[in-house]
């Protein structure tokens, strides 16, 4: 019978990864599994996420700094905790509990989860490459389980890294509940949040893989044409200096708001025209699938990996070539003020419960279950 899991995280920062985990652990303890939740750093920005951590939960720091150094005190625990399940996000992390398992000599079954496309992520080549890609097929041939965010991340994975064990499988993240509608509900000041204004909305760290600096760039397009519209980037990371910047050389300054990071940043959707996603890539950008759920309009870029598959071929949005300045105007300019798509409530709803907490924590406990 399925008791004691672990679930590995390498900090509580504020990604969406991060937040799924938190999300998948809290579903487990409520059910009555002994979970903990183990993380290597929990200082200043990499604890942001632990209010959102249940108290059911045991919440162990190793206080090791870096995700290489979790390997001895990984391996010490494995070895005095009697885990049945292990499981762990993103590829640096999964090595690392992979090897401790091996060091470690316990019977416990691990399930990795990959979060991204590793071809847009790693950004390896030569020696580097082939040392990641032997490591991965080294240790994630030991894993019950490799599950995949979207198709998308799994074909990808499997390609960058020549991986041929065959436990690959999608399982959606589990972004919608009824914690999430309500999150939905509290009240926003902003102020740009008028009658007078159309409000485009974007969420997410501040980071190459965003690019807020394309979103920007086309925003300035669309005002010169719209000057009621305003933008809105909610997030905080390494690129903040470079957006702001950008935005001032722009005459933006005004109009466009990067207030920073925001543990709740769905409440803003209400208040929105169209919610954007501009990502160069992304494994499943689960605030895309939320601004759906939410009903907002959404535009996003095809970007590798998870768009094409929450909008199902624009079914439910509008999707863009990533970098693509024209095509990002004419179909935010499209959503605001002409003629957006059409879908049925019924196909709205069907599609929107494959993202469900409940239908998602269910594959993953299945899932668990089966390595019994």
């Amino acid at each position: 019978m399925l008791n004691k899991v672990m679930f590995f995280l390498p900090t509580l920062g504020g990604g969406g990864a991060e937040r799924t985990v938190i999300q998948l652990a809290n579903s487990f303890a409520e059910q009555g599994l002994n979970i903990d939740l183990v993380v290597c750093n929990l200082t200043d920005e990499k604890s942001k996420l632990l209010p959102e951590v249940s108290p059911k939960i045991n919440l162990v720091d190793l206080a090791c700094g870096r995700v290489i150094s979790a390997i001895q005190p990984l391996k010490l625990l494995l070895q005095k905790e009697n885990y049945q399940v292990l499981v762990a996000t993103q590829t640096h992390s999964n090595i690392v509990c992979g090897i401790a398992k091996k060091l470690a000599k316990v019977p416990v079954k691990l399930i990795f989860r990959e979060v991204s496309t590793p071809s847009k992520n790693m950004k390896l080549s030569g020696m580097k490459k082939w040392i990641f890609q032997t490591l991965v097929n080294w240790t994630y041939r030991d894993a019950a389980q490799v599950v995949c965010v979207s198709n998308g991340v799994r074909d990808d994975f499997r390609d960058y890294y020549q991986y041929q064990t065959n436990n690959l499988k999608t399982i959606y993240n589990p972004v919608l509940d009824a914690a999430y509608f309500e999150k939905l509900k509290a009240p926003v000041q902003h102020r740009f949040f008028s009658k007078d204004h159309k409000v485009i909305l974007a969420v997410g760290r501040l980071t190459e893989a965003k690019n807020f600096a394309f979103l920007i760039r086309s925003f300035a397009e669309l005002h010169q044409a719209h000057l009621e519209t305003r933008l809105i980037i909610l997030g905080e990371g390494e690129l903040r200096s470079e957006l702001e910047a950008l935005r001032a050389s722009l005459n933006l300054t005004e109009v466009v708001d990067i207030p920073g990071f925001d543990a709740n940043p769905y409440a803003y959707f209400k208040y929105a025209a169209l919610f954007v996603l501009s990502s160069n890539w992304e494994g499943l950008p689960g605030v895309l699938i939320q601004a759906l759920a939410s009903q907002v309009k959404v535009v996003s870029t095809d970007c590798p990996s998870g768009p094409m598959e929450i909008l199902q071929d624009s079914k439910f949005g509008l999707l863009v070539p990533c970098n693509d300045q024209a095509a990002m105007v004419n179909a935010m300019q499209q959503a605001i003020y002409g003629a957006y798509v059409e879908y049925t409530l019924e196909d709205f709803k069907q599609h929107c419960q494959q993202f469900n907490k409940q239908t998602v924590q269910q594959q993953y406990l299945s899932l668990m279950e089966q390595t019994q």
